[in-house]
């Protein structure tokens, strides 16, 4: 596995996470190439829009420029090509694209939901094939701001998955197709912010309503304290979904009041609605069934489960939906990490 470990301004972690991932540009290379290829046969790569998002971070998300100015000075990739990849999920969110969505299911659980009362975050990544040999976890020490774990790929700016700082604070984040979009701050610019920033989910949640998000997916909040929340993520509006009996889930699609509307339903994709609303039944039944018992034994169960709506989800011919799950301890500041599926990985052990 991957380890990573990041500290000065946001240009210095750029570089240094360009110089420890060297060795695999090649496979950063044709990752890039095969998003921006798709996006060029479907016209989505639209400069105005580009333009757009780029006065918009360098307005609001310096952080995530500098960043991706130093990771593609280190691999030597001109810095407009690793932007056009960065925003890719953007763009093909704009042209409610036909292309297969990220997936991913996250839960969260604390106090009476819990065997000891203490919080816990979980989420299944689910994501493209060519990023299994790409996964990383990161220690980062910025500058500015409190010290924070993560889960990330290689070439990828900001907090490209999830991750958990110095005062507990853990945030993950699932990917939503959505109308509501445009050029605000990215999830992983939030994540990178929030845990920078952010030391409990209530000035989180304060911190998100201040700010213009880009949307298209759900952000899932824990602390230390045992507060939880999820974050359904829009450019014009949210909605914020406070924990049933101490617990909180999140898949690709959107349940409040203000979101659920928003979901762009596609067709001849392999990550449908009806997909993704099965997995949210499932891991709230699982969650339910085991209320008051869960842990972290009960946590690698959940994640391995293969019922008739499987959370640990592996395609045909033995490629992975779910390349890796990480249990974070918002308490004990340790994030648990299994590189690989969940039914057949074993876990590391990561402090914090």
């Amino acid at each position: 596995m991957r380890v990573l470990y990041l500290r000065g301004d946001h240009y210095q972690m750029g570089l240094q996470h360009g110089l420890q991932v060297n060795d695999l540009r090649p496979l950063i290379l044709t990752s890039i190439g095969t998003r921006l290829d798709s996006l060029a046969r479907t016209g989505g790569l639209n400069t105005m829009a580009l333009e757009q998002v780029e006065r918009a971070w360098y307005e609001n998300a310096r952080s995530t420029m500098d960043m991706l100015k130093g990771i593609s000075e280190k691999l030597e990739i001109p810095n407009s090509q690793l932007f056009q990849y960065t925003v890719a999920s953007y763009l093909e969110d704009r042209l409610l694209a036909n292309t297969n969505p990220e997936g991913c299911t996250v839960w969260a659980a604390s106090r009476s939901a819990t065997r000891d009362g203490t919080p816990i975050l979980v989420k299944n990544r689910d994501y493209f094939e060519g990023h299994i040999p790409m996964r990383a976890v990161a220690y980062a020490t910025p500058q500015s701001g409190y010290r924070y774990i993560y889960v990330t790929s290689a070439g990828s700016p900001g907090v490209f998955s999830s991750g958990m700082n110095e005062h507990g604070l853990t945030v993950a984040d699932t990917h939503v197709p959505s109308r509501d979009i445009g050029s605000g701050l990215a999830r992983f610019t939030l994540m990178m912010d929030l845990l920078e920033r952010q030391s409990n989910v209530p000035d989180a949640i304060a911190f998100l309503q201040s700010v213009t998000c880009m949307g298209a997916g759900n952000l899932i909040l824990a602390d230390a304290q045992g507060n939880l929340q999820v974050c359904e993520n829009g450019y014009r509006q949210s909605g914020f979904i406070a924990p049933k009996e101490d617990r909180v889930v999140a898949t690709n699609h959107f349940v409040s009041t203000e979101m659920r509307d928003q979901h762009v339903l596609r067709v001849n994709v392999r990550i449908t609605y009806d997909e993704t609303r099965d997995r949210y039944a499932t891991a709230k039944s699982l969650l339910e069934h085991a209320h008051g018992t869960l842990d972290v034994r009960q946590a690698k169960q959940i994640a391995s489960y293969h019922g008739a709506i499987a959370l640990c989800r592996h395609r045909p011919q033995n490629d992975s939906d779910t390349i890796s799950a990480a249990i974070y301890l918002p308490v004990q500041r340790q994030l648990l990490f299994c590189n690989g599926w969940p039914c057949q990985g074993s876990y590391e052990t990561y402090r914090l």
